[in-house]
């Protein structure tokens, strides 16, 4: 029966001569006539034959038993999978080689078919015979842009498969420079894992003679290995790096808590209450203030994305039809296959609360939260009153040493001092100058990424920017209800 060369007339009449079993019989090759209106991606056609109760999953005879659903994955016909699925079939069949619908759609590079797999539910952890997971042969086979999906839907970009491959040798293999730049700006990421033969992706690279990506990877370990770590690194210092330790909580906490108020209470108070009164009033008073912004940042909501949308669930059932779109992989960039959510502009997934967050900032250790929309002032202040609070410090200090003399405790509470003074007006100037521009720390250090802070011509535009003081009154005065909108904005 050659479905792929009939329209859905010449079916109807074929079975009604032969009988509706001609829907379950096999070819020469042992496929049935569902695999060929999968691989045509003829939609009426196949769901005639889920309507005629015809077999539309059994695996061909062949030595890989590929079912009809990863023939319609490897084309990216989407509205295939779709009746498919709603059909009945599994979104994580897998074939005689344990390749799943979404490692076949990522082994071909069909972007849009593997966004609509996850969205149903597929899982990206799951194994082939190899060991080799959707990550992997998205990275095998060079595919950038569905990287970035298995990326965002949380897939893991270290395991190795069964000969110790990580994604970034294979993707060392492909040849693919983005590939192996995507995986190399993840800092949890290391650079120089051993396969079972002993060879990391730079040897790799070197061998199959990628002149571009072993000068990249070298690069990148050389920044790496620098006794001066690179500057997102240092700034990781004073915004938090990428993990969920407590430890600069605790360490502010036990320093203020622990040393810095007793200190003050047994030391300062007793000598320079009398004369510095007004100085003690100040520091007391932004003291409470810095408590309380500190409470508010850390508890408040930072402008979560609310999980589970209808946006996304509407947007992944559009999926199949996706290629009359302009701005598909636009689109398709926004979908959070974590939260479930249709992410605004200028939302971010932060992996260590593992939410969406409206206007993300950055996840700060130090209140132990994500800096967003509802919360970004509260943050504001509190590191501001951390500022003066420290100044007023070491003004203290600076006074007792001339009544008493240098000591040792004066010493270290000195030093402390300026350390969090230097990182209270560090992050205070660099909120307003973030205010000022209408940028967030998030976009003002990957603004290459997001392309809507580029113009058609690749260069650096921001949209956003009213002019400083328009911007400053929008980060100051405008509440979260104001950004209602963006949060409601139909983009499907």
């Amino acid at each position: 029966m050659k479905t792929l060369a009939s329209d859905i007339s010449d079916i109807e009449h074929h079975v009604e001569k032969y009988g509706t079993e001609s829907l379950r019989e096999r070819d020469e090759w042992g496929y049935t006539p569902a695999h060929w209106a999968a691989l045509d991606g003829n939609v009426e056609i196949m769901r005639y034959i889920v309507d005629r109760g015809a077999a539309i999953d059994l695996p061909c005879l062949g030595t890989q038993g590929p079912r009809p659903i990863h023939w319609a994955c490897r084309k990216g016909h989407a509205a295939v999978v779709q009746v498919l699925l709603q059909a009945g079939v599994a979104v994580n069949a897998a074939d005689f080689k344990g390749l799943t619908p979404l490692m076949t759609a990522c082994m071909f590079g069909r972007t849009a078919t593997a966004a609509y797999l996850l969205g149903m539910g597929a899982l990206n952890h799951l194994l082939d015979i190899n060991g080799d997971t959707a990550m992997h042969w998205a990275a095998y086979k060079g595919h950038a842009d569905l990287i970035k999906l298995l990326m965002y839907s949380g897939a893991n970009l270290q395991k190795p498969d069964h000969f110790g491959s990580t994604p970034l040798h294979l993707a060392c293999l492909s040849g693919s420079v983005t590939c192996v730049k995507l995986l190399c700006e993840k800092s949890n990421v290391d650079l120089e894992p051993l396969d079972k033969n002993d060879k990391t992706p730079l040897m790799l690279a070197q061998s199959h003679r990628h002149g571009d990506i072993v000068e990249l990877l070298q690069s990148e370990i050389k920044k790496r290995s620098s006794w001066f770590p690179p500057m997102n690194e240092v700034w990781g210092l004073f915004f938090g790096k990428a993990d969920n330790s407590k430890a600069p909580l605790l360490f502010f906490m036990c320093s203020v808590l622990l040393w810095g108020y007793p200190m003050y209470i047994i030391r300062c108070i007793p000598i320079t209450w009398t004369v510095l009164r007004g100085s003690h009033y100040c520091f007391i008073y932004w003291n409470i203030v810095m408590w309380v912004c500190w409470l508010i940042a850390n508890r408040k909501n930072p402008g979560y994305i609310p999980m589970n949308s209808e946006s996304y669930y509407r947007a992944i059932k559009q999926i199949p039809y996706f290629d009359k779109w302009k701005k598909r992989n636009a689109l398709l960039n926004r979908l959070c296959h974590t939260c479930r959510c249709l992410r605004p502009l200028r939302a971010k997934h932060c992996r260590i609360c593992n939410r969406c967050v409206s206007y993300f900032d950055h996840h700060c250790p130090f209140i132990y939260n994500c800096v967003g929309l509802r919360n970004r002032t509260w943050f504001f202040l509190f590191v501001m009153s951390i500022a003066i609070n420290c100044s007023f410090t070491i003004y203290f200090a600076t006074y007792c040493i001339t009544i008493e003399g240098f000591g040792i405790w004066y010493i270290l509470g000195l030093l402390e001092a300026f350390v969090f003074s230097g990182l209270g007006w560090i992050l205070t100037c660099t909120s307003v100058l973030h205010a000022c521009m209408n940028l967030t720390t998030n976009e003002m250090f990957n603004y290459k990424r997001y392309t809507y802070l580029r113009d058609k011509r690749g260069k650096y535009f921001n949209p956003f920017s009213r002019g400083p003081i328009l911007n400053l009154v929008e980060f100051f005065f405008c509440t979260p209800e104001d950004y209602e909108d963006d949060f409601g904005y139909e983009y499907i």
